[in-house]
């Protein structure tokens, strides 16, 4: 693994492991200020680190007990100051009734380096629609 790889893998699973762990404060230490983030739930983009961070209280679920949040999957291409990295993330955990939740959503990131450091300049975290039976029909072909 190279040095850039295996630096944006800590940097995603500490960003993981603050989330995880309900470290607000640590949750963007190591995203731009200026970033852009698509998340699953309204308003669909943030167009910064504050303006996401204010958004938390409103759809943060109150989780009793171990919290999970992981990274599976992680693939991660860096060059020298650019790099991008995807994969799943599995979230779950126990609600204050007792009813548990878990889902797995697809996660990518665009990270810059700056003064040696990666930052994570994009994030997008998505889910499929469910199409209740609904097919895309299929193109048809021509000739």
């Amino acid at each position: 693994m190279h040095a850039n790889e295996a630096a944006i893998r800590n940097v995603l699973d500490q960003w993981a492991e603050a989330t995880r762990d309900g470290r607000q404060d640590d949750v963007l230490a190591h995203h731009q200020d200026d970033l852009v983030i698509f998340d699953v739930l309204s308003p669909l983009r943030y167009t910064s680190a504050a303006q996401y961070r204010d958004s938390w209280e409103s759809w943060q679920p109150d989780v009793r007990g171990a919290v999970q949040f992981a990274l599976q999957d992680l693939a991660v291409e860096a060059g020298a100051d650019v790099a991008y990295a995807f994969g799943l993330l599995q979230c779950g955990g126990t609600l204050p009734d007792g009813q548990t939740f878990s889902d797995t959503v697809r996660i990518t990131f665009c990270l810059c380096k700056r003064s040696g450091q990666w930052k994570v300049a994009h994030q997008h975290v998505s889910r499929p629609v469910e199409r209740n039976g609904c097919s895309v029909p299929s193109p048809r072909s021509h000739g």
